[in-house]
């Protein structure tokens, strides 16, 4: 695929929807007309009632109540059409500007970050510019809280990865799909909410229920019956049944009038259970009728719309159950369907009885929607950089990349290096000038990990791997509200990693400058016989130094240590910088030139 065909296919899907968005306001308008002149002759209809006592106007009363609330049927529909077209065309100037470096309407990922992760600071997985914010388009809480932990928990489990591969390539392939999934999820979720879903679930099942007593078992259904019946007699004509049906209708209003508050509470407390399951209730429907071949997505697929409890059937009963609770707030169908039949008493049993019924199971439902989730936001990203590689996940080689660039810098003027770590024990120790790329490389190799071992794609033109942890220190800070000095710092950040390296069967570890915090040759002396440490150890990687000394390593230990450099050219005053790998150590500097370049130093 063209690199440019993502955003072509968002131009186009964004101006399809513009264009049926102007058809279903222009319906909106003319449905809003007919409503208010419905309106008024309901009006005219209660007059004749009230003013001339005859059956025909309470015939044409209930023929005109019926085409009103038929019309508002058919506004609510319109208006989730607009709302539907207003949040796709969103979307794809969403994603239009994230193709263009324009992620200011995308979430940071902030709250997950973690100074003392083993890598997530200083490989910038969250903030405002950040790996987590070109990827994430979930649309559920726990389906966030989910990606952000594959990111900062490489995958050990080749299949896992592989799986998850395998089912973001085939979303990838159905951008329409991941778009109409990303839709309903934000506009199903009434009420905005960064907690986790499970505790508002939780909630709901704990919930005591209003009316389980003996009374309610019957009453709900006999009250109703006889006013309706009642009612229909008045309609018929029959005598002396007026103010009897009157009077049942004011009985009901006032029953549901004595537990409106209650009600009402309750509502309250599920607020955020009932509207985050108004999202899952449309994402649960797609998923469970959604024809994919890949492993990982039949599963999710079995979860919902296997023998699992009939998650489809469950979430459309709870959907009608949502969108009568919701009409609660129109007070005129409000009055009118609980003086016929008590309708929030029976709304609220049928949600009481849906508890029963489905509550063991929605924890396995939630589970499942929310890896579709991630899975949608991975591939997104991976639709969105076609010219990126699929890596491959191997045992016959530890890390293998060509090609590979940094997926944070533009993609014009993005410079690109190979690298092959074979084996456990094999370090390269990377040295440069200030400001040649050894730092920005060593970015590029950690977030290539990150991405390969979460199963996205890798931006590279070929990438191996192993499963195998990740450790990072690169930005090492000290901490004076806890006595912590930046050597200390730096000392207990090595110490970690030797615990972390002692109990991962793999380690691939990412340094820069060690020991900054001390002089030259305690520097060189200290750095030294921590390399030499780590050779008793499960790790391999990198290892950045402005000392010189440390490319020694190489005669020392020649299966051990390789020496790679990023070397600076001359133009007279001018430094030229190329951003390559080149083997050996370094021998061009060009601290001074740069002091005299900016009037530092004379």
């Amino acid at each position: 695929m063209n690199k440019n065909a993502p955003l072509a296919y968002y131009a186009e899907t964004s101006a399809r929807q513009t264009a049926i968005l102007k058809k279903e306001r222009q319906k909106r308008n003319a449905v809003t007309v007919l409503r208010i002149a419905v309106f008024g002759l309901l009006v005219g209809d209660l007059y004749g009632i009230v003013a001339l006592d005859s059956p025909f106007w309470i015939g044409m009363a209930a023929a005109t109540l019926i085409a009103f609330i038929l019309l508002g049927v058919l506004d609510g529909v319109i208006v989730r059409r607009i709302r539907y077209c207003d949040e796709m065309i969103r979307c794809c100037r969403t994603e239009s500007g994230a193709l263009e470096d324009d992620f200011s309407d995308l979430p940071t990922g902030e709250e997950f970050a973690d100074p003392a992760h083993p890598y997530a600071a200083d490989l910038d997985l969250f903030g405002e510019d950040s790996l987590f914010r070109r990827i994430d388009r979930t649309v559920t809480p726990d389906g966030r809280r989910g990606l952000a932990r594959w990111l900062l928990t490489p995958c050990l489990d080749a299949a896992e990865i592989r799986a998850r591969q395998e089912a973001a390539g085939e979303l990838a392939a159905s951008p329409d799909w991941c778009l109409h999934f990303r839709t309903v999820g934000t506009l199903g979720r009434k009420k905005k909410n960064d907690g986790p879903d499970d505790e508002a679930w939780r909630r709901f099942l704990a919930e005591p229920e209003l009316f389980g007593g003996s009374l309610w078992k019957w009453l709900p259904y006999l009250l109703p019956a006889l006013t309706v019946g009642v009612w229909g007699a008045v309609a018929a004509g029959a005598d002396g049944f007026t103010w009897p049906a009157i009077l049942l209708s004011l009985s009901q209003l006032g029953i549901v009038g004595a537990y409106a508050k209650r009600i009402g509470r309750m509502q309250s407390r599920l607020e955020t259970f009932l509207g985050m399951m108004g999202s899952y209730a449309g994402l649960v429907g797609l998923l469970a009728k959604s024809d994919f071949t890949a492993p990982l997505l039949r599963t999710l697929r079995g979860k919902v719309a296997g023998g699992n409890g009939d998650a489809l059937g469950a979430f459309r009963d709870l959907g009608r159950i949502l969108a009568g609770l919701e009409q609660r707030a129109n007070l005129l169908a409000e009055l009118i369907t609980n003086a016929l039949w008590m309708r929030d008493v029976h709304l609220v049993d049928r949600l009481e009885k849906w508890r029963r019924r489905h509550g063991g199971h929605i924890g396995e439902w939630l589970e499942a929607v929310a890896v579709a989730d991630r899975l949608v936001s991975m591939a997104t990203f991976r639709f969105g950089h076609p010219e990126y590689t699929l890596p491959e996940i191997t045992d016959e080689v530890l890390l293998e990349a060509e090609g590979t660039g940094h997926p944070m810098l533009p993609r014009d003027g993005r410079v690109t290096n190979d690298l092959t770590v074979g084996k456990l024990h094999e370090f390269y120790i990377v040295t440069g000038a200030n400001m040649a790329g050894k730092s920005t490389f060593l970015r590029t190799v950690g977030v290539s990990l990150v991405l390969a071992l979460s199963g996205n794609p890798v931006c590279a033109t070929r990438f191996r791997c192993r499963p195998m942890a990740l450790f990072t220190s690169m930005r090492t800070t000290d901490n004076l509200s806890k006595g912590t000095s930046y050597f200390h710092a730096e000392l207990l950040r090595l110490q970690e990693l030797v615990r972390t390296a002692e109990r991962e069967e793999r380690l691939f570890i990412i340094l820069d400058e060690m020991l900054k915090g001390t002089n030259s040759q305690d520097k060189l002396n200290g750095s030294l016989r921590f390399l030499e440490r780590l050779l008793s150890l499960r790790t391999a990687g990198l290892v950045a130094t402005h000392d010189l000394a440390l490319g020694g390593l190489q005669e020392r230990f020649p299966d051990n240590f390789r020496n790679v450099c990023f070397e600076i050219g001359h133009r007279g005053r001018e430094i030229v910088y190329d951003y390559k790998l080149h083997p050996g150590v370094s021998r061009n500097m060009n601290a001074t030139i740069l002091l005299e370049q900016m009037g530092l130093i004379g």
